[in-house]
């Protein structure tokens, strides 16, 4: 796969690319195998750092311990109103904090709520498999419910739909069916009685949820347009996107070309096609994108199947699934919209998918054992 890539960048070096009288540099192909090949590495190298369950565990402390700056932010940008940019290390470091508009979701340190909303809805599964760590109430599981309240809180102020997704997807996983359609009764209810309240409590002073956001969530959770369904923006740039791979299915037109031929085609302005599959698909050609689409799928799957035989052989079953949520957290979110160029979140996400990977390992290995003493 690296060595596809890395001929793929090579050939669009050594001819240009020209559309509709635009000619694009090639080397930008060049460096944008930095998204890919480096983590592919990672993904690859880390794998021996949590082999064991302990030392998922402390990745998960550590991640949870870097999420809290970002719940920080957020409470900054949307409760204090305190803005950046602020920079430090020449720039190398840049805490975005970006002025809300009305109906804006917040955003804190990303520079896009999306950004934020997968990195937190990533993050929940991770800060449910600490909590689940400790069986009885103490100070120390107190402290993560309350992190973890803040966590879904700010989740909803992201006005994300990937983000709530990722949210819904997390617990229907984790606690089953019946518990997901308890916790969505009591989203639910909570919106009605801050509804009713409101009048008597004067909750606006608190300014939990703003009413231009609220009513921009709302929208933005609503089906009215299933009936005239490829009127939706997002269908239309699927489909454009493949009429485009449909001219090269076989090397793609280039990374970094996406937004002038899309423009082209359709005088839509556009940065990429919101589905990692198709955009790879794009870039790179169809072999790539079926190669690391059928990789990444197999690897989930084949790990579901495998944690849930392991239901009543394994004391890690429970942290095997709350990993599994936070794997599915990030398929959900790269079929629907494309975060992973955001180099922070590109690297959790392939740790997190090394972490399956010796999950994977880690079940095969039990399940053998068990087939062995019978």
């Amino acid at each position: 796969m690296e060595d596809y890539l890395f001929f793929n960048s090579l050939r669009l070096n050594l001819i240009n690319l020209e559309s509709s009288s635009h000619i694009i540099d090639g080397k930008t192909a060049a460096l944008d195998l930095f998204n890919w090949i480096p983590l592919f590495i990672l993904f690859i190298s880390s794998q021996y750092y949590l082999k064991q369950q302990s030392q998922r565990y402390l990745f998960s402390k550590y991640l949870i311990s870097g999420t809290i700056p970002v719940l920080i932010s957020c409470i900054m940008q949307y409760h204090f109103k305190i803005y950046g940019p602020f920079q430090t290390l020449f720039g190398l470091i840049v805490i975005f904090n970006k002025k809300l508009n009305f109906d804006g979701g917040v955003s804190g340190l990303f520079s896009n709520p999306n950004y934020a909303g997968i990195w937190l809805s990533i993050s929940l599964p991770i800060l449910l498999l600490l909590i689940f760590k400790y069986n009885q109430i103490n100070y120390k599981k107190l402290i993560l419910f309350f992190i973890l309240t803040l966590l879904i809180y700010i989740i909803f102020l992201t006005l994300s739909r990937n983000a709530l997704a990722g949210l819904f997807s997390t617990f229907l996983l984790i606690f089953g069916l019946k518990k997901f359609l308890i916790f969505v009764f009591l989203i639910f209810f909570l919106f009605l009685s801050i509804g009713v309240l409101e009048p008597f409590l004067n909750l606006k002073s608190l300014n939990l949820i703003g009413e231009f956001q609220l009513k921009e969530l709302l929208y933005k959770l609503s089906i009215n347009k299933i009936s005239n369904i490829f009127e939706i923006t997002r269908i239309k740039i699927w489909i454009n996107t493949l009429i485009l791979i449909a001219q090269k299915p076989i090397f793609g037109f280039g990374a970094s070309t996406f937004p002038l031929i899309f423009y082209n085609l359709t005088s839509l302005k556009i940065q990429h096609s919101h589905n990692m599959p198709i955009q790879l698909a794009y870039d790179y050609g169809l072999p790539i994108s079926i190669s690391l689409t059928f990789f990444v799928s197999f690897l989930f799957f084949k790990s579901f199947i495998k944690i849930f035989k392991t239901k009543d052989l394994d004391d890690s079953f429970l942290s095997n699934k709350c990993w599994l949520a936070a794997c599915l957290v990030a398929i959900i979110n790269h079929i629907n919209d494309i975060t992973y160029y955001d180099g922070k979140i590109s690297i959790l996400v392939w740790i997190i998918l090394a972490g399956l990977k010796c999950i994977l390992d880690e079940t095969s290995k039990t399940l053998s054992s068990e087939i062995k003493i019978e």
